[in-house]
């Protein structure tokens, strides 16, 4: 597994330098070996969840050089513990929603008297046929929209997100900013709605 993250030392000084494609090259060199250890060290978690901890990882060292200090380790090694931290909050995050809307529908049962039948059981479970999810998905726009079909086909390269969006001109980090935000919109939505994609 080490032997695929590429070298560090003149990556990172490059950064630290404010090379123009520093940024760029950063991304290019450390996104995929980043994502992959994440895959290998928690295939459980959601694949958007990994993806979104390696960006968040990555782009926190883009953002401040600082952040990383090279006299307490290589750059590897920080990169890893930030996106596993990273991805814990994320998880973290999504259960502690996961429980408010447990709680929402369990105190919708109470209100019931709890005499619901198992059909009405099911239909408060989040359906694509929940009219509040069918205006989340008829509210999306024609790029949100295809950006969706790849988020729901399991599509993870940033290229293929910046395809769709328009944005292929721009530099790695960009892109990687621009579709993040595309896609963390997308999946606040569904969530704000009652659904996940």
């Amino acid at each position: 597994m080490a032997d695929s993250w590429p070298e560090a030392a003149s990556t990172y000084q490059a950064l630290c330098n404010g090379d123009p494609v520093a940024q760029s090259d950063f991304v290019v060199a450390f996104l995929d070996p980043l994502v992959m250890f994440l895959n290998c060290n928690f295939p459980a978690a959601d694949s958007h969840d990994r993806l979104t901890a390696a960006e968040d990882a990555i782009l926190s060292v883009i953002r401040d050089p600082a952040v990383f200090d090279p006299s307490r380790g290589s750059l590897p090694t920080f990169l890893r513990m930030a996106a596993s931290a990273d991805l814990a909050n994320i998880q973290a995050r999504e259960r502690r929603h996961q429980r408010r809307r447990d709680l929402e529908d369990c105190v919708e049962l109470q209100a019931d008297g709890g005499n619901s039948s198992a059909e009405q059981s099911t239909n408060l479970l989040p359906s694509f046929d929940d009219p509040s999810l069918a205006a989340v998905i008829t509210a999306l726009d024609a790029k949100e929209w295809q950006v969706f079909g790849l988020m729901r086909e399991g599509e993870r390269r940033t290229g293929a997100f910046a395809a769709v969006l328009g944005i292929g001109h721009l530099p790695p980090v960009e892109q990687a900013t621009e579709v993040k935000k595309v896609k963390d919109r997308i999946l606040k939505r569904f969530q704000r709605a009652g659904g996940r994609a």
